[in-house]
């Protein structure tokens, strides 16, 4: 039988299949939340395990003792309470690495080679082949060499590119990387760089990280974000793309999201959009089982855990 301690509620905002995942691992009973106050009932009705996104305060029930967040990045969870109630974090972190790391990739060459400019043209049957760019043999520089940021240099490296980037303990770093400096040196990869990748998640020492300086340091090249918007000084980009001093950006995420109507960036013609959807791929839910499984056993004090923040 089932001990309370190991009914997991999944919060409604989580990727296809995941429950199915879940649902394998010996031990566990999923409890699908239909939405923020399904979340509470399960948790007020004894549940201690939360599988979530998202996060609101009055999660932080009495029995809840360790919450299991979907993405990598955990700034939206209140770490201090967490710590202070004794409730365990932990991250995704590895299990949107392939993915968020393609999709980087996907952007870059659809700015390099144009491909952008030529789906806007589709709807108008306007035939206007445009002059495009090889990523072989330039310098790709990533800032935030961690999961993603490798698995973003291993593609790079297998296309050909030199690949170079920050890290917050860059004696730490072993990778395909050749140059790997601390996050001071951001602007000294920006002026090596002829694109840029960003995979840094939010943090104060993040904010608006690639600036005015920055940019015009990276130059006639181009920039992909994939980490997150507030990493960027939107009014400086939007400057460097109308200016033509960026030969255009991938953006799958923004300072504010979904990305107002009235944003400038959505009318350049050299830049890309997606819609934060980096993360989502049919491989997803297994990761984020793989994940859990592992972080279970420590839970369940039989080894370590996995991706322990609080």
């Amino acid at each position: 039988m089932t001990n309370p301690s190991d009914t997991v509620v999944l919060h409604p905002l989580h990727p296809p299949g995941l429950t199915a995942k879940l649902a394998l691992i010996q031990g566990v009973a999923v409890t699908p939340a239909s939405d923020a106050d399904g979340v509470v009932a399960a948790l007020d009705a004894g549940a201690s395990i939360l599988l979530t996104y998202a996060w609101e305060d009055r999660f932080l029930t009495g029995s809840l003792r360790w919450v299991q967040a979907i993405s990598a990045g955990i700034e939206q969870f209140p770490t201090a309470k967490l710590r202070a109630r004794g409730v365990r974090l932990t991250s995704a972190r590895g299990a949107h690495a392939p993915s968020v790391a393609e999709h980087a990739i996907a952007l870059l060459m659809a700015v390099v080679r144009q491909i952008g400019s030529s789906v806007r043209d589709a709807p108008a049957r306007n035939w206007t082949p445009r002059p495009a760019y090889e990523i072989a043999g330039r310098t790709l520089g990533v800032l935030g060499l961690g999961a993603i940021g490798e698995e973003v240099a291993l593609r790079a490296a297998a296309l050909g590119m030199k690949v170079i980037g920050t890290k917050r303990r860059p004696k730490q770093y072993n990778g395909v990387a050749e140059l790997v400096l601390g996050p001071e040196a951001t602007l000294s990869i920006c002026e090596a760089a002829d694109a840029l990748v960003i995979t840094l998640p939010h943090a104060q020492d993040t904010a608006k990280l690639v600036g005015p300086e920055e940019l015009a340091a990276l130059g006639e090249g181009w920039l992909v974000n994939v980490g997150r918007g507030s990493v960027i000084d939107d009014a400086a980009l939007v400057r460097a793309l109308t200016e033509g001093q960026l030969r255009g950006a991938g953006l799958d995420v923004f300072d504010t999201e979904p990305l107002p109507e009235d944003s400038p960036l959505w009318d350049l013609p050299n830049v890309v959009i997606t819609p934060h959807m980096a993360w989502s791929s049919d491989r997803l839910p297994g990761r984020l089982a793989r994940v859990f499984e592992k972080n279970l056993q420590a839970f369940r004090n039989n080894g370590d855990w996995h991706t322990l923040v609080v």
